[in-house]
């Protein structure tokens, strides 16, 4: 009888987690879709002057507003070989779903036309807790909530 019971409680569990990723799916295909944003852009002079960081390439962070509400962040940076595209995606102010891009900027013969992309790494997240990742290369390991955050409060603080 405990068996059972265990199996019929992680089967509700497992069943419970999908619907959620599921969801997570739905909203940010929803808001990748959503048009008339009002977009707010932090430019690459902010991160230089103000939070004292550089990048070979620049850095560019984009707010994505619908009815007053953040729906996405954008966060560009140029690196020396390579550019890293970070998406974060909200809904109700809590974040949902990250998407880590990696890209090659620079080949053995200098500047590409076109960066050829290495890999997109996915993180679902419910409650501000991570609740499945999907790499497709082990990257460095970032706290994506603690980011979330202060680029929030970058994109309010920046007139």
């Amino acid at each position: 009888m405990k068996k059972y019971l265990l199996f019929l409680l992680l089967l509700s569990f497992t069943f419970g987690f999908s619907q959620n990723i599921d969801l997570i799916k739905k909203e940010v295909e929803k808001i990748n879709n959503t048009k008339n944003f009002k977009i707010k852009t932090i430019p690459n002079d902010y991160f230089v002057d103000i939070k004292k960081e550089a990048r070979d390439n620049g850095q560019e962070l984009k707010g994505y507003y619908r009815n007053y509400q953040l729906r996405k962040i954008t966060h560009f940076e140029g690196l020396s070989a390579w550019n890293i595209v970070t998406e974060y995606y909200y809904k109700d102010n809590q974040l949902i779903f990250v998407l880590n891009s990696k890209y090659q900027s620079v080949s053995e013969n200098g500047f590409l036309e076109k960066p050829k992309l290495l890999y997109k790494n996915r993180y679902y997240f419910h409650n501000n807790k991570l609740i499945k990742k999907l790499e497709e290369e082990k990257s460095e390991s970032f706290d994506f909530i603690k980011l979330s955050n202060e680029f929030k409060k970058d994109l309010k603080n920046q007139k």
